[in-house]
């Protein structure tokens, strides 16, 4: 049985600032939807610009994630250069 933990990694800076922006955005649009004056059947500019704030963050965060998994399977894929300490 292998009782090894997985390694943890660092979270990626580019998936950091995506939840930075979704924060931003959750804040925004809270503030949006409790203070703004509702037009009838509609939402106001601030409303959509929250949205589409979080939107970006979850943009940004997923893109960190893929780039992140990207690089290190490129990593592992990796043969070692130089076979002279190998074990024979």
């Amino acid at each position: 049985m292998d009782d090894r933990q997985p390694s943890s990694r660092p979270i990626p800076s580019l998936t950091k600032a995506g939840i930075a922006t979704i924060a931003f955005g959750f804040v925004f649009d809270l503030s949006e939807h409790s203070f703004a004056t509702s037009t009838t059947g509609g939402f106001t500019v601030g409303e959509h610009a929250a949205h589409l704030v979080v939107l970006i963050g979850m943009v940004l965060g997923l893109a960190g994630i893929v780039a992140d998994g990207v690089r290190q399977s490129a990593r592992s894929g990796r043969k070692e250069r130089s076979t002279r300490s190998a074990v024979r």
